[in-house]
């Protein structure tokens, strides 16, 4: 039995839940089931434009304000990092490490956006040596990938 298909029995928490959903769109359910890759790249869009303003909102109760625009990057032990400098960097890092809930958004956020990346490489060419970015700006949040 794949364990990934059978979804019934799974919860959601309406914060950020959406690897649950990307499970579904992989699962191997009915013969003609398909992947969209524009039904991920709509879900992706909306996911980061949700964790954007959630973000800010979530920061603004630090004291944070955009502008100045911040962008974050996760590492390998799954921690956040403000990368350039912000007068609040050490602030932000505490209290974004401190918050799971945001954590865990962000790791989806960043996932799908992998997904969608890697169907973006020519042959031979890989995410190794890339690293997803997401930055938050006056006009909302933007997620990119910046080399090594």
């Amino acid at each position: 039995m794949n364990t990934v298909s059978d979804l019934t029995v799974a919860g959601r928490d309406n914060q950020g839940s959406t690897l649950l959903e990307i499970a579904s769109l992989l699962s191997d359910g009915a013969p003609n089931e398909g992947f969209s890759l524009t039904e991920l790249n709509t879900k992706a869009s909306a996911e980061l434009k949700r964790f954007g303003s959630d973000l800010q909102g979530q920061l603004g109760l630090i004291g944070v304000t955009v502008p100045p625009a911040l962008q974050l990057r996760g590492d390998n032990v799954g921690a956040l990092h403000v990368i350039g400098e912000h007068v609040l960097k050490s602030e932000i890092e505490v209290f974004l490490n401190a918050n799971t809930r945001i954590l865990k958004w962000y790791k989806e956020v960043e996932v799908m956006h992998e997904i969608l990346r890697s169907t973006q490489l020519g042959e031979g060419q890989s995410l190794e040596n890339q690293v997803f970015n997401l930055g938050l700006t006056s006009l909302g949040c933007v997620a990119f990938f910046s080399m090594l």
